[in-house]
């Protein structure tokens, strides 16, 4: 008979990846990923109970608390009381931040060329990190990278991290993810891998062996 396969979003192949990848001894290392695995509540709580560490984009409606709020138990499930004060979006919180909590940080592009930008960040509650079932609610870090001058933050980052946040590291795992971003979009661009829809090694190798972008490339002299 063949085989059934369940449909699974992106965070639920991304953990069972991550899980697989720890089981064939893969070096842990933290979990980078956008928004769209930021916003997955369940993800980023299978990371933690696997101990590893997470940096996502956020998204700036996204709700928080700065202080832990007082919870209702319902009969279903938990949830913020409605006499505590209310969350706030993550750009109120970027926004908030005092002058002298920004930090500077520069560093020399691959082109060469040097750049700068500002670095500030506080624990927060995010709201999705409220588990409805049990009343656990686990703090998170807010990450927030704002150049000077620019009316808007590059990116909100939300983070697990064993150790509290430092300038340096912060900055290397906010762009750890772009040499991958990077393999992604070569692979679609040269090699065609945006018109691939086969999901077998066989097709995947004739793909790649018969592609169009190939004739593309410089003929070697």
């Amino acid at each position: 008979m063949p085989k059934v396969v369940d449909f699974q979003t992106k965070p639920q192949i991304a953990g069972d990846l991550i899980a697989e990848a720890l089981a064939d001894g893969v070096t842990a290392a933290p979990i980078l990923g956008d928004s769209v695995y930021g916003n997955a509540p369940e993800l980023r709580r299978r990371i933690r109970r696997l101990g590893l560490e997470y940096l996502f984009n956020g998204e700036e409606p996204w709700l928080a608390w700065t202080r832990r709020p007082k919870l209702t138990q319902g009969p279903k499930y938990w949830s913020v009381s409605k006499q505590a004060p209310k969350g706030q979006t993550l750009r109120q919180l970027a926004e908030g931040f005092k002058p002298n909590q920004w930090q500077a940080a520069a560093w020399r592009a691959a082109d060469g060329e040097k750049r700068a930008t500002r670095l500030a960040w506080r624990q927060i509650y995010l709201n999705s990190d409220l588990d409805e079932q049990n009343g656990q609610w686990p703090n998170c870090w807010l990450v927030v990278e704002w150049p000077a001058g620019q009316a808007d933050p590059y990116h909100v980052y939300i983070a697990w991290l064993k150790q509290p946040p430092a300038k340096g590291r912060m900055l290397r795992l906010s762009r750890g993810r772009w040499p991958i971003e990077q393999y992604f979009q070569r692979g679609k661009d040269d090699l065609g891998l945006d018109h691939y829809e086969g999901r077998g090694w066989r097709g995947f190798h004739h793909h790649l062996t018969t592609s169009r972008p190939w004739r593309s490339w410089p003929a070697p002299s």
